[in-house]
């Protein structure tokens, strides 16, 4: 069962929360003292971590040569220029086809398609992950190391990791990686940790295909 983030929730998170807690049979003091905290323990986390370094606009993840869309009618030594990168003002993937001259000659919004990581994204991660107060005593402990490529995770229905996000899960491990022990998920879009500590509610693998 997924942990539910009290940390970090929405607004119609918190409304969630204290009707499940209402019918759980919580006194009215337990309910008003665990619905009036949870936003002070977010203000809390949010303010140990420093936001300045977020991803912003457009983050080119691959660049590659390949046979242009008119191919027939150009040189066979002629070939166009592919780029896929993600784009965090309009939180989609973006392709980009430049013929040989470098002109842009076709571009594709790809909502809802993943991409691998860029370094740049990744130590975004490794820095967000390292400076959270609910995980930072565990990833910066010595011996500890952090897997974060390619284990992008989108859920359908998921409060944090539906569209509109670009959520990484995030391993950390003892023993040169061979003994896990702690799996958080960060998202990139909102620049945040927004599971400290997932475990998934669904028989399934969170690792979804990437677009390379």
């Amino acid at each position: 069962m997924r942990q539910p983030n009290f940390a970090a929730p929405t607004s119609i998170g918190f409304s969630l929360l204290c009707k499940i807690l209402a019918a759980a049979g919580f006194s009215i003091a337990m309910l008003l003292s665990a619905c009036s905290s949870a936003p002070r323990m977010r203000a809390s986390f949010e303010s140990e971590v420093d936001h300045s370094g977020r991803m912003r606009g457009y983050v080119e993840s691959s660049k590659v040569t390949d046979f242009c869309p008119d191919q027939s009618t150009r040189r066979d030594d002629e070939r166009c220029t592919v780029t896929r990168g993600f784009d965090y003002s309009r939180v989609l993937t973006i392709v980009r086809t430049y013929d040989p001259t470098g002109k842009l000659i076709n571009s594709v919004d790809v909502a809802g398609a993943d991409l691998s990581l860029t370094d740049v994204e990744r130590a975004r991660i490794e820095t967000l992950i390292r400076a959270d107060p609910r995980t930072k005593d565990i990833v910066n402990a010595p011996g500890v190391m952090l897997w974060d490529g390619g284990f992008v995770m989108r859920e359908p229905g998921d409060q944090f990791c539906d569209r509109g996000s670009r959520c990484i899960r995030v391993i950390a491990a003892t023993h040169e990686g061979d003994n896990a022990i702690l799996h958080s998920v960060v998202d990139l879009v909102a620049d945040r940790v927004v599971y400290p500590s997932y475990t998934s509610s669904r028989n399934k693998s969170v690792n979804q295909p990437l677009e390379h």
